[in-house]
């Protein structure tokens, strides 16, 4: 899995009642709905779909590391990529 360098030092480091917006890409289609349930299970949200398969999600810093040991991720990188 691919872990843009912001992403690590959130992972490794995660401020305090900090809130984050992730983009991650699923492996596969069905890595989506494990995906989906644990992004809910650490009290996070999906907040919109992409194209080519990834979403953004919303995330408090402090469950990044919990996302990032879920299977099927191909990438998680800062929504900041998109250029939003």
């Amino acid at each position: 899995m691919y872990l843009s360098h912001p992403v690590r030092r959130m992972r490794d480091d995660p401020l305090d009642d900090a809130v984050t917006e992730l983009r991650v890409e699923p492996a596969a289609d069905d890595a989506r709905a494990a995906l989906e349930t644990r992004v809910e299970s650490l009290g996070g949200s999906i907040e919109r779909e992409l194209r080519f398969g990834g979403v953004v999600v919303s995330l408090a810093e402090s469950a990044v590391s919990d996302l990032c040991e879920l299977d099927g991720i191909e990438r998680i990188e800062t929504a900041d990529t998109l250029g939003y």
